[in-house]
């Protein structure tokens, strides 16, 4: 453990838990307890195999438990895959330092042009902001899952013949899926919110970009035998960025899919009125309660526990789109319907 801490740390450590004087779980504790070794991925290499003893290596802080007698490849594999998620979690740590230089460059230039000083004081509060919660969120949901995948990710090959085999395979993959969508996600929203008003827009046939995003959704929908009922504008014309616009439009489509109840009819509609262009999606699924309603687009806003239901990020990433293009959002939940309302300028 004196090794640990002398000089630079291991990049990974194999610990046996059965030693004489302190066991594998207090030397872990302590590692875990210092600041230089916090972070080191620890892999249990012991004959116990009670799940009491494995969970209690996971409660210690250990990153992998593996039996004896053991195969060197296994591992070696699961050495490479500790230090894979190392580096990836110390990639996570960097962007701190990416966005900060972000942060000084921009400060610099609005010093230099001394113009639009509101203008610019705005933008440099927004950069920070950005970064700051992008910070958060990372830090707290990319661990989450990456401890459900490393934490499962050993019952593979132990328990192959075990039933409670797909319990774990399915905590994997869900973890998986779930850090790839959030980690997608919310990087494309600090994205938008530091560089998506520069960016350039361009033509967008609403319409169009709408029946895309069905015919992709359109196996979703057919699983839970809803369907979609079509009413469009001709003048579908609109400046946007199609990337962004096309995503928040899947998130939209996703979730009436999703909160739709059996065999009900999802609405989408476009429509002209007062100089506007409407887009429109109406389920007949859960009611939003009124008091949830102002916060709903936040990150995390219906304030319920998005471990299980995946609602955390959807509708703020919508919310942070239409920010970028001056647009705005109405929603209105009854136990008749829920319509969701994005409203754009006509250009």
């Amino acid at each position: 453990m004196e090794t640990a801490w002398e000089g630079d740390p291991p990049d990974l450590i194999l610990l046996d838990i059965m030693m004489p004087g302190m066991d594998g779980y207090e030397v872990c504790e302590k590692l875990r307890a210092n600041e230089q070794t916090e972070d080191i991925p620890v892999i249990f290499l012991t004959a116990k195999t009670e799940k009491d003893d494995i969970v209690k290596g996971f409660e210690a802080g250990g990153q992998d438990y593996i039996t004896k007698p053991f195969d060197a490849r296994e591992l070696m594999e699961r050495v490479k895959t500790q230090l894979e998620l190392k580096t990836q979690r110390e990639i996570l740590k960097n962007m701190n330092v990416i966005l900060e230089e972000k942060v000084q460059a921009r400060t610099a230039e609005l010093k230099e042009s001394n113009e639009n000083l509101d203008k610019a004081n705005t933008q440099l509060l927004t950069l920070d902001e950005a970064k700051n919660q992008f910070l958060m969120l990372i830090s707290h949901e990319i661990r989450t899952p990456l401890n459900g995948i490393v934490g499962s990710a050993y019952f593979l090959k132990d328990m192959i013949d075990d039933p409670e085999l797909i319990e774990f395979l399915d905590m994997l993959k869900e973890s998986v899926d779930r850090l790839d969508k959030f980690s997608r996600t919310a990087l494309e929203i600090t994205q938008m919110q530091t560089v998506g008003r520069g960016l350039d827009k361009t033509n967008i046939q609403l319409n169009s970009l709408v029946d895309k995003v069905l015919e992709a959704k359109l196996t979703d929908a057919e699983e839970k035998h809803c369907s979609i009922v079509k009413t469009y504008t001709e003048a579908d014309n609109i400046l946007g960025i199609e990337d962004y616009f096309t995503r928040a439009v899947e998130e939209l489509v996703s979730n009436a899919i999703k909160y739709s109840n059996e065999n009900s009819v999802i609405g989408i509609r476009t429509k002209e009125e007062d100089r506007k262009l409407k887009f429109s999606i109406s389920d007949t699924g859960e009611v939003i309660p009124p008091e949830k309603i102002e916060n709903i687009t936040k990150p995390f806003g219906l304030a319920k526990d998005h471990y299980d239901k995946d609602i955390g990020l959807g509708l703020a990433y919508v919310q942070t789109f239409l920010d970028i293009h001056d647009a705005s959002i109405e929603i209105k939940s009854s136990e008749k319907e829920t319509v969701i309302t994005l409203i754009f300028d006509i250009p």
